[in-house]
């Protein structure tokens, strides 16, 4: 009887999750992690990534054999939401071939807040560096809308039921939310210091 096929499948998004994949690609292991150079990581509601000239992005490779890339293939949605392409990667010194899915087409929408915190566990699991998973978040906002998102909104209200701080305070929110991990909120007040005042004096997100 033919040994089964395995090959190995490159993750940036929900499937860096360990949990999750191990709920749905129970044979799947871990084969490293590498980084595509000159990709970047973007939102159409859910993870893609796209060839982007100096950009990089931080992947989780896996194992995988058949019966998992069957479950791959019908949670991406493939072949109608995402294709599957060759990449070659480097892997632990070496350069291999690899599996990657990426989305046929779609428009730039924030992730929703339990997606985003599924991608945002597996990049603290796997050590790599949250500032490009909040700015490819931030760059799925439409022009023209406050680009507050549910998570964002969330560390905000984790810092200010401290009670360390008055929450007009940016310098102070920024260093609490340094400590706490909370680096969507950094991110958020390093360019949106307005839209963040707004919110705290009115609760509101949307221009008045």
């Amino acid at each position: 009887m033919p040994k089964a096929k395995r090959r190995l499948y490159v993750a940036y998004g929900s499937n860096l999750n360990l949990k999750q994949m191990s709920t749905r690609c129970p044979t799947a292991k871990v084969a490293g992690t590498a980084i595509l150079r000159n990709w970047r990581l973007v939102f159409n509601g859910v993870a893609s990534i796209e060839r982007h000239r100096g950009g990089k992005v931080p992947v989780l490779v896996w194992d995988i054999q058949p019966k998992d890339e069957e479950a791959l293939d019908t949670y991406e949605g493939w072949p109608r939401l995402y294709r599957k392409e060759p990449i070659r990667i480097t892997l632990n010194g070496k350069q291999v071939r690899a599996m990657v899915y990426i989305m046929n087409s779609g428009q730039r929408c924030k992730p929703n807040s339990f997606y985003y915190n599924a991608i945002r566990e597996g990049y603290k699991s796997a050590g790599f560096d949250l500032r490009i998973l909040c700015d490819a978040a931030q760059d799925s906002v439409e022009e023209g809308e406050i680009s507050m998102s549910p998570i964002v909104m969330e560390q905000i209200l984790a810092v200010r039921d401290t009670g360390e701080t008055n929450m007009f305070d940016t310098n102070a929110v920024m260093a609490i939310a340094n400590r706490e991990g909370y680096y969507e909120l950094v991110v958020y007040l390093l360019d949106h210091k307005r839209e963040y005042s707004q919110f705290i004096l009115t609760g509101r997100t949307e221009e008045v």
